[in-house]
């Protein structure tokens, strides 16, 4: 290698370099700054409230929810580091957040060349949908990461097996799995296109040492064992949702439109993405016939997979046996689309397609991405109980209706004995002649919110405050005067 090659190289590693940690950066000044800046909501306060305690007690809590306990561990093992503060709980996120910029940029370099990975860790770094789950307090920001991290194991295993990819896989495999119920049908789509792979090597009588999918379906049936006593903790809870109903709506047109919007920030973006995703492996499909195509046809079907496979069974599984599809649920696959569209891009039109595709993401999201960074809120429960306290006198005691909201007012109330929560109008009605002074109503809709104010003993009058909170009645607080 000559002197000026090998001084150009140095240049491009350094390029290359400073590109990524520009990437990077900007990610972290869409994410870190604005942890503090909304109030928790209920569901962050739910994994506050189960990761506070004893690591039995955590695992024993979050077996009778609806997902698997690793994100809950982050925060026990975070916390007594940390603190509790907004910040504190939502910083792992943020941090999953730039963790998955980062392996963005490895899964396009890998797939294709750096160019690619930079343009993939772009697109996701100014994604307002990545950036509004990374300063939440729950697992979505884990789930994408750890999907990122699945996805480039695999890839590497059917590329190149040895013994640290194939414990990578076996590892980041479980790691997925233990991070939201909403992996399981990205690793089953990515195993079954691996089992296919490995049927073919099977046919072909390809040694088990040199077959990548062959090794990749065993580090993946490792995965699923690792996780197989939480599968059936989560088994049980699904027939007690089935038989209780659940709260997402039936995927019609309407909520369709409405999810992709939420996911991609602007539907003119993803169809941008969709149909440059789908060109792309159209033409990866035209010349697969060349050798050197094969292992590439082999990542593009992987990661199609893993990008298609989590919304087409949710849908499915909707349609045909209770609603299950949701946008935030999908944050694993949504990295797998801007990845394909990166690709195809790439592909495509190799020095214009890319920076026209990073212009039409900045241009067609950036209302979306101001919102989301400025002035997107989450229910105000920090404000309410400021409202509250300001008001109360020592000896007030207050109610909470409805009950299951009681996490996130005891994050911000903390004092144990300081309300008492009550989820139907009997208890209302019984804490109303008790001697409670002051009622919080959340999430119900104006029938319901009448209902309680009569239940508990409140005339008409106009809730002394209001704050943000979903349902017709938002946060509304309200106090019995003498009259009453």
């Amino acid at each position: 290698m000559g002197l000026k090659t090998a001084a150009r190289l140095h240049t491009r590693r350094y390029l290359n370099l400073l590109l990524l940690v520009t990437i990077v950066g900007v990610a972290a000044l869409a994410r870190l700054p604005g942890l503090n800046r909304t109030s928790l909501w209920y569901d962050e306060a739910v994994s506050w409230s189960q990761s506070r305690g004893s690591l039995p007690e955590l695992l024993s809590s979050v077996a009778s929810d609806n997902y698997p306990p690793l994100h809950n561990i982050v925060l026990w093992l975070t916390m007594p580091v940390l603190g509790d503060s907004e910040t504190a709980l939502r910083l792992p996120s943020a941090l999953f957040g730039l963790l998955a910029v980062v392996l963005m940029y490895l899964l396009g370099r890998f797939v294709c060349e750096r160019w690619t990975g930079l343009l993939a860790a772009a697109l996701l770094a100014v994604s307002p949908f990545h950036i509004w789950y990374s300063t939440e307090a729950r697992m979505y920001a884990l789930l994408a990461a750890t999907g990122l991290a699945f996805l480039l194991a695999t890839l590497t295993v059917l590329r190149k097996p040895g013994a640290a990819a194939l414990l990578a896989l076996a590892v980041s495999g479980t790691a997925f799995l233990y991070t939201h119920i909403y992996a399981l049908p990205g690793f089953a789509s990515v195993g079954l296109v691996c089992a296919a792979f490995a049927f073919r090597d099977l046919i072909r009588r390809e040694p088990i040492k040199t077959s990548g999918a062959i090794l990749a379906c065993a580090a993946m049936t490792a995965s699923t064992l690792a996780f197989l006593p939480w599968l059936l903790i989560l088994t049980s809870r699904a027939r007690s949702v089935a038989q209780e109903g659940f709260w997402i709506a039936y995927p019609d047109l309407p909520f369709l439109k409405t999810m992709v919007f939420n996911i991609s920030g602007s539907l003119s973006f993803f169809s941008l993405l969709a149909g440059l995703a789908l060109t792309g492996l159209v033409a990866g499909l035209v010349v697969t016939r060349k050798p050197a195509r094969t292992g590439s046809h082999r990542q593009d079907l992987v990661c199609t997979a893993y990008t298609v496979g989590p919304p087409v069974l949710a849908y499915l599984y909707s349609v045909l046996v209770q609603p299950i599809l949701f946008d935030r649920y999908l944050i694993a696959a949504w990295p797998g689309l801007l990845l394909l569209a990166a690709m195809a891009a790439r592909r495509l039109l190799p020095h214009i397609a890319p920076l026209a595709l990073l212009a039409a993401a900045l241009i067609l999201t950036f209302p979306e991405l101001r919102f989301t960074i400025r002035e997107k809120v989450r229910p105000e429960w920090r404000l309410i109980v400021q409202d509250y306290l300001e008001r109360r006198h020592p000896e007030d005691r207050l109610v909470l209706y409805k009950g299951f909201a009681a996490p996130a007012l005891a994050y911000y109330l903390r004092e144990p004995e300081a309300f008492a929560p009550a989820s139907d109008r009997n208890t209302l009605a019984h804490q109303g002649t008790a001697g409670a002074r002051w009622l919080l109503i959340v999430h119900s809709n104006e029938h319901e919110a009448a209902e309680a104010r009569a239940a508990f003993g409140i005339g008409p009058p106009a809730p002394v405050a209001r704050r943000f909170g979903w349902g017709a009645s938002g946060l509304s607080l309200f106090e019995k005067s003498v009259s009453d």
